[in-house]
């Protein structure tokens, strides 16, 4: 099921990219500005294993922020806090990552590790604050330190305080180990229910504003739904209930449903025009690389998540 949820967080960076700068200056202690470029990168690499057997491997995110320079990042969503190997991913995706950006200067061969960090969705007394990597050279070590996010560990008013929206369907994590109560019990219920009318509320408010885009918005909530239904997915009334709340505001991913079936709405229209153009053109740039290690075009198109017509129309 993990990586139902690392699709929720893949959705919201793909959709609304944006909506990722937040988080890096939560995580990082940088300072850009919400109207940086960012550019998203293939999230598959292909990856050798010890064995010398070649594997396609889905990073969460790899995407580079264009301030005073630009700089890479990579992001990875996990809700087992207890695995090494996360660890042994992170190295191998970050190796790979610093290979596509190498250079060389007077025949000296540069590599640059991206930024790296961890969203933990669950975490316990033994999750670090930082996990470390040695690297060992004979006499020298060269220690790498990746941050972590607790997710849980974020309140409601530090999420909005922070704009902090891009963590905002995993808040329900916080309420896990009371799902089961919330259930049975009408009243405790209600206040999860209240909750959630809170943060819809919010949205809309921000919206209204201009400081969250439509697109932004229904991403978000969208992206709620579908934690919930995965972690609640045993409690019929919590997810009756709570879709109530988001579920008037969308029944399905309403933002592309309208860009499918011509728009009413002009505003939203351009809107949304340029963030699904923005996604074909990555999902190509996906293709093409498939295609280019010699994948079959059945695998190309499963891992850019596009449609042969998409190929067809492009490329012609």
């Amino acid at each position: 099921m993990a990586h139902e949820y690392d699709n929720a967080f893949r959705t919201m960076e793909n959709d609304c990219p944006k909506l990722l700068i937040p988080l890096v200056n939560e995580v990082f202690k940088t300072n850009y500005s919400l109207e940086s470029p960012i550019e998203l990168y293939p999230n598959e690499q292909l990856i050798t294993s010890p064995e010398d057997k070649q594997m396609i491997r889905i990073t969460d995110s790899n995407f580079v922020i264009i301030g005073s320079s630009e700089d890479r990042y990579h992001i990875e969503c996990e809700s087992n806090p207890d695995s090494n190997e996360l660890q042994v991913r992170i190295y191998q995706y970050d190796m790979q990552v610093a290979l596509y950006g190498h250079t060389f200067i007077e025949d000296i061969m540069h590599v640059e590790f991206p930024r790296t960090a961890v969203l933990y969705l669950r975490h316990n007394d033994k999750t670090p604050d930082t996990l470390k990597i040695c690297i060992h050279n004979e006499d020298d070590v060269l220690q790498r330190e990746i941050q972590v996010i607790k997710v849980q560990q974020y309140t409601l008013k530090d999420i909005f305080d922070k704009n902090l929206f891009i963590i905002l369907p995993f808040h329900i994590f916080v309420h896990e180990k009371e799902l089961s109560l919330y259930n049975k019990d009408k009243n405790k219920l209600n206040e999860l229910i209240h909750e959630y009318e809170y943060i819809v509320g919010k949205l809309n408010d921000l919206n209204q504003v201009g400081e969250l885009t439509s697109l932004e918005k229904y991403c978000i909530i969208t992206s709620m739904r579908s934690v919930l239904g995965l972690i609640a997915k045993k409690y019929n009334k919590v997810i009756k209930e709570a879709d109530r709340v988001m579920g008037g505001e969308i029944l399905e991913y309403e933002a592309k449903t309208i860009y499918r079936n011509g728009f009413k709405n002009g505003e939203l229209k351009g809107e949304l025009k340029g963030e699904l153009k923005g996604e074909l053109k990555k999902g190509l740039q996906a293709y093409k690389n498939c295609i280019e290690r010699g994948m079959s075009k059945e695998d190309a198109l499963a891992i850019s998540e596009l449609k042969e017509e998409d190929i067809s129309k492009e490329l012609s």
